[in-house]
């Protein structure tokens, strides 16, 4: 098993996690996670794709205007996940009602790391 760390300070910023299987079981519903709880996937933009329950050592961005959204985050506003460890931003936390929910890392903010690092 895996983990995210952050790259500036290594605090641990997810439980473990596994690769999603090739291709990624990404659903688009909204409203839904839309990964597994426990895995990751590559990002389009070269960071990760994961489900927000998995996300435990980040915090939301002291910055409010990151947070807007009906029900949650709509991740419109730039990231909006700070490392709860060092506050640098580490990603954007989608979970508004109208989108799917998910997290995606900043490429160049986490390290995946295996549990022997820990």
């Amino acid at each position: 098993m895996s983990f995210l760390a952050c790259a500036r300070c290594g605090q641990p910023l997810t439980s473990e996690i596994s690769q999603e299987d090739t291709p990624p079981a990404i659903r688009n519903v909204p409203g839904q996670a839309c990964i597994a709880k426990g895995t990751y996937a590559s990002s389009w933009n070269h960071g990760f794709v994961l489900h927000p329950d998995d996300v435990t050592g980040a915090r939301r961005h002291p910055d409010l205007q990151r947070l807007v959204g009906c029900c949650g985050p709509s991740g419109l506003d730039g990231p909006n996940l700070v490392c709860s460890g060092c506050g640098a931003e580490i990603g954007t936390q989608e979970s508004d009602c109208w989108n799917p929910h998910l997290v995606v890392t900043l490429p160049d903010a986490t390290n995946l790391l295996s549990d022997d690092q820990r």
